[in-house]
């Protein structure tokens, strides 16, 4: 196949996502108007908005413009005026979604900050020349608790992959690392680190709407699960590395000499130590005080503070690497408000009152109804992963507190639902992700080293649930 035939390709398939996002959004604004018009209470019609939410992601349109097209429709369903909408925007301003796209606009900041200063180069140059490079066994062991600390760090995989893959990747070229093998290091790693992270967006989700601290969401379901994630996926990266090392290396040229690796910047060691120790003592202080997830956008302050501090940075370029940084992902700030106004608008109808219980779920035990929500999350609910975690939390909470799932266990369903997805069936940005940023091009081993990972986690789900439950 050509490069022109690639384009069109691709043009096509813009097309057809096009085509349909526009059919199944007309379709859904119609129904929307119709029940309007002839019902006072929705009941379940105003689950439209969100399944037209959960479609139009599926079919490949903007996350974005999916949102809001929902938002219409909810609008729509709830005949809600101008004036009306005014208090449904300050209503939504304060709740946990939107909190969420504040913590992702000050951790994106606070990763510019790190990059900046030299801490992140710090932190990795330091874990890859302590496990040392002498094999290919000890580097990937470097690589990966380089990306799972950054992650756990950082709160972002993207984030902080896409500052660990420039410094790594000559290494890993130099020892013989293929492209593919190196995208599954990436990818399991930093899934691991996002997993045990205090302050990422997934975690605060998880554990703000299962009520419990970070550090019982932790025990409970974030450290196994990260454990698995981690060393089940060291040993898929040597599977897969042995299978594509001729097949997909790097070009020479891409590789460095191991010896003249650079030095760090200097005063980083300072600044990363400043850095770690804030780090720990807000953690240490979150565990304390079980402070939920309004704590983490004061944490991130906090450390944006301390670094430039220890940094010695100028408030004036302090604040332009936090702008810079949170620029960046302005974008998903405003799906996570949209989300907000969405899921306020949803709740106002009523819709989730009950619904469990209309399809019969309540006459399910704890144990079969947890799995039977971790499946219709894994498989029936898009969009992104905080998301999800509170959209089902909504949904299905209520009915599982009466059922008696402990708060401990229903943080580890959170999880389940909204990290599952990520390893797999379907190829999802995340994956692709780490491919790009490792200079991969075969999304087959991509795939095949998710499969083999995805399997275990969701083993490890069904026991620790028959544990807890």
């Amino acid at each position: 196949m050509t490069a022109s035939d690639v384009n069109i390709y691709t043009l096509d398939m813009s097309r057809r996502q096009a085509v349909a996002g526009t059919a199944l959004y007309a379709v859904a604004l119609v129904t929307s108007i119709v029940v309007a018009i002839g019902t006072d209470q929705p009941g379940l019609w105003g689950l439209v908005p969100i399944v037209v939410y959960a479609g139009l992601a599926l079919v490949g349109v903007d996350i974005v413009l999916a949102t809001l097209g929902a938002v219409v429709c909810a609008v729509v369903l709830t005949r809600s005026t101008p004036a009306e909408l005014g208090p449904v925007l300050i209503e939504s301003m304060g709740s946990l979604i939107a909190l969420l796209g504040v913590i992702i606009l000050l951790g994106a900041g606070l990763g510019e900050v790190l990059k900046r200063t030299g801490v992140a180069e710090y932190v990795v140059l330091s874990v890859v020349r302590r496990v040392g490079l002498t094999t290919q066994l000890r580097a990937q062991l470097g690589v990966m608790l380089a990306c799972t600390i950054l992650a756990a760090a950082l709160g972002t995989l993207a984030g902080s992959v896409a500052i660990v893959a420039p410094i790594v990747i000559p290494l890993l070229a130099a020892l013989g690392f293929s492209t593919t093998a190196t995208a599954a290091m990436f990818f399991f790693s930093g899934l691991a680190g996002l997993t045990l992270s205090p302050f990422a967006p997934i975690t605060t989700s998880i554990y703000g709407a299962a009520q419990v601290s970070w550090i019982a969401y932790v025990l409970a379901a974030g450290l196994p699960t990260a454990a698995v994630m981690f060393g089940v996926g060291f040993l898929v990266v040597r599977w897969n590395q042995r299978r594509t090392a001729a097949a997909f290396p790097y070009p020479p040229e891409r590789a460095v000499d191991l010896d003249a690796v650079q030095e760090p910047a200097p005063g980083a060691a300072r600044t990363t130590a400043a850095f770690v120790v804030a780090f720990l003592a807000l953690v240490v202080y979150s565990g304390v005080t079980a402070a939920g997830a309004t704590f983490v956008p004061v944490a991130l302050v906090l450390l944006i503070a301390v670094t430039g501090l220890a940094a010695r940075t100028p408030v004036g370029e302090l604040m332009g690497a936090v702008y810079t940084g949170a620029s960046r992902l302005l974008g998903i700030f405003f799906l996570f408000f949209l989300l907000a106004v969405l899921f306020t608008l949803v709740d106002s109808m009523g819709v989730y009152d009950g619904v469990a219980e209309r399809f019969a779920l309540s006459s399910l035990g704890p144990y079969l109804f947890c799995l039977v929500v971790v499946l219709i999350g894994w498989v029936g609910v898009a969009g992104a992963a905080a998301a999800q975690a509170v959209l089902v939390n909504q949904v299905f909470g209520p009915l599982a507190a009466t059922l008696g799932v402990p708060p401990t266990a229903w943080s580890l369903v959170l999880l389940a639902v909204s990290q599952t997805d990520g390893l797999g069936p379907f190829p999802n940005p995340d994956m692709i992700g780490q491919m790009g940023l490792a200079e991969s091009r075969s999304l087959r081993w991509q795939l095949l080293s998710s499969y083999l990972v995805l399997v275990p986690v969701v083993a490890l789900y069904a026991v620790l649930l028959g544990v807890y439950l």
